[in-house]
């Protein structure tokens, strides 16, 4: 009688071994590793979206408001909290208003 061949986790392990754990069926990692993929793949997926505003020039009004607009688009879809929403958007008025002092101060040189 032949034994059943089950499918191992293919997590490597900081020691260079594998995990030795049974797979989940349709995926090629155990339960905890399964899990600890989803959340690295969470995390990636966020700090791609936070290098938008580390990119993202706010030289004038129209980029400020599409800052803005985008932390209301995160916050109403559940992928920005209200702290860190309210943080941007504190950070954005700032720069609002040292954009409008710039261009106060060079219309008052000119």
């Amino acid at each position: 009688m032949a034994t059943a061949t089950v499918p191992l986790c293919q997590h490597w392990l900081e020691k260079g071994t594998r995990c030795r754990c049974p797979a989940m069926r349709g995926t090629r990692f155990c339960y905890s590793h399964r899990l600890e993929q989803a959340r690295d793949a969470r995390k990636n997926a966020e700090r791609a979206r936070q290098t938008w505003f580390e990119s993202a020039p706010l030289d004038d009004v129209p980029s400020v408001q599409r800052a803005i607009r985008e932390v209301m688009t995160r916050l109403l879809s559940g992928n920005m909290d209200r702290k860190q929403a309210g943080q941007m958007n504190y950070k954005l008025q700032t720069v609002s208003v040292n954009l409008r002092n710039a261009q106060l101060g060079s219309g008052k040189a000119k």
